[in-house]
């Protein structure tokens, strides 16, 4: 078990909306038009980049670089695989980029960049604060998974998506899924009972 299906709703924090996978209007299609595409995507999109990049990410930015890559392709795109599994590809890669750009930064500085900028300043609830670290804590490890198991667990475990659907969006053999899915929750519970060992009681 992967600390629960469906852990949405985090205040602040890099999990919510819970909503389709794909939305339903669109039904895989390629969109008319970039608006279109914004318009009906735009939010699914968002929650890819939440769920894939975790707190070390501007989910804004990512959003706003993704759409101008499609105002750019979705010219040239012709259908040869589903538009939504195109877009996660996409999605995908740019959140990973931004992901080793904040890595890289964390080494540089010292420190994160920081998040949360709305929030206000006064100390949070012990109740929040831990759910917060526990939500950083999940991320790191799975930050310590390749990049293909870090995506299967995330689509699995964080959006609910099915193995058959993970397959289909990202044009998989079901048989591939499963076993990368089982790679993954063996890989993140070693790394996450690791990092738990070494977190102050």
């Amino acid at each position: 078990m992967f600390l629960g299906r469906r852990t949405h709703n985090v205040i602040g924090g890099a999990m919510s909306m819970p909503a389709p996978s794909v939305p339903a209007s669109a039904g895989g299609g390629i969109p008319a038009s970039f608006e279109q595409a914004y318009r009906d995507y735009a939010e699914t999109t968002a929650r890819w980049v939440q769920q894939l990049g975790g707190a070390s990410v501007d989910v804004d930015d990512v959003v706003q670089e993704v759409f101008l890559v499609v105002s750019r392709k979705l010219g040239r795109f012709r259908g040869d695989s589903r538009f939504s599994t195109w877009l996660f590809e996409v999605t995908r890669k740019i959140t990973a980029n931004h992901r080793r750009r904040q890595r890289w930064r964390f080494w540089r500085t010292g420190s994160p960049r920081a998040r949360d900028s709305s929030l206000p300043d006064n100390p949070t609830p012990e109740a929040e604060l831990e759910r917060r670290q526990t939500i950083a804590l999940l991320y790191r490890a799975l930050d310590k998974l390749p990049e293909r198991y870090r995506t299967v667990l995330v689509l699995y475990e964080l959006e609910g998506m099915s193995s058959q659907e993970i397959a289909d969006l990202r044009q998989l053999n079901l048989s591939t899924v499963r076993v990368q899915l089982g790679r993954a929750r063996q890989r993140f519970m070693k790394h996450y009972r690791r990092l738990l060992k070494k977190e102050p009681s």
